[in-house]
């Protein structure tokens, strides 16, 4: 009797430590996947500033290009450590 519980426990053991594995796989992947999001949102952004600018968006403008330098800071900070990779 112990030894079925042994093997129960040796085999819910190694499920528990390969779900481990795959979350932990999946979380250096999304973060991967947000870290070159951003390090490409933060080289493209700076090309929305000059159409944004000479268009006549009204009052708003002012709250819109805040938003926007705002936005590019994100992305600047959170994509600054992307590195290129070959997979």
């Amino acid at each position: 009797m112990s030894n079925a519980t042994s093997n129960h426990e040796q085999n819910t053991s190694a499920v528990t430590n390969w779900a481990a594995d795959v979350a932990q796989q999946g979380t250096i992947a999304l973060k991967a996947t947000v870290r070159g999001m951003s390090f490409w949102a933060a080289i493209l952004l700076p090309l929305v500033y000059l159409p944004l600018l000479s268009g006549d968006l009204g009052s708003q403008t002012g709250l819109i290009v805040i938003a926007l330098i705002a936005l590019h800071l994100i992305a600047l900070f959170v994509g600054h450590n992307h590195t290129h990779t070959n997979q």
